[in-house]
């Protein structure tokens, strides 16, 4: 059956987290951030990538379980009557092949971060190195009165911070570009996102139209499946 609640939560993430009507209008948005805080993390960017993995996964392991269905019910193997059996092939393979594309949509979302974190890089921001140095010594004075020793330690430490700044004609054009990936990344997401749903849809659609052929794929008379779905 199909699971409203999960279907609920696609269009909960799309009107939660990519609202924004059109790309030009989140470069604007990212800009004013960026240019401020070029290092900062893309705090809402981050929390939109995170629910459209979140779905991503679920999706994946709804789709596992229902080639899990389909699978236990495969009749064992015999001559004719197999139109069912071809009907449990042939959905099998359409859950194997929206598995393995949102699979490949998972593994894009590592890019982001190896491909911000370059472009941040190359920024060449003000860098500071800090240096440390401590020590101690010890003196020995004599007095002829007393005729004792007397001892006398020290100890002293001092910290020296540096700061190094390049010059870099080109440095309006790398936030622009960091900017782009964001945006890049906001709106590659929002379309994975309607595509997994989309993909999701058509799985559930499928299973369901074929739920008679799948669970009893040699007919009423000619053996049912093993276990029915859920």
């Amino acid at each position: 059956r199909i699971h409203s609640e999960f279907l609920a939560s696609f269009e909960s993430a799309l009107g939660s987290h990519f609202t924004t009507a059109s790309p030009s209008a989140l470069e604007s948005q990212y800009e004013a951030t960026v240019t401020v805080s070029p290092d900062a993390i893309n705090t809402p960017l981050v929390a939109a990538l995170s629910a459209y993995k979140d779905l991503l996964a679920k999706s994946i392991e709804s789709i596992q379980l229902l080639e899990r269905f389909v699978m236990i019910n495969i009749p064992k193997m015999e001559d004719g009557n197999n139109f069912g059996v071809t009907v449990q092939m042939t959905v099998a393979k359409a859950l194997k092949d929206a598995r393995e594309n949102l699979l490949k949509k998972m593994e894009t979302l590592l890019s982001y971060y190896n491909d911000r974190a370059a472009a941040v890089e190359k920024l060449a921001l003000e860098k500071k190195s800090i240096s440390k140095s401590s020590g101690s010594s010890t003196s020995e004075s004599t007095s002829s009165k007393e005729d004792a020793n007397e001892k006398k330690e020290s100890t002293s430490s001092s910290t020296e911070e540096k700061s190094v700044a390049t010059e870099d004609k080109a440095y309006p054009f790398r936030i622009m570009h960091l900017v782009a990936l964001d945006v890049n990344a906001y709106v590659a997401a929002k379309a994975g996102l309607n595509d997994c749903f989309n993909e999701v849809i058509m799985v559930l659609d499928n299973v369901e139209k074929n739920k008679e052929k799948i669970t009893s794929p040699k007919g009423s008379n000619g053996g049912s499946g093993h276990m029915g779905m859920y």
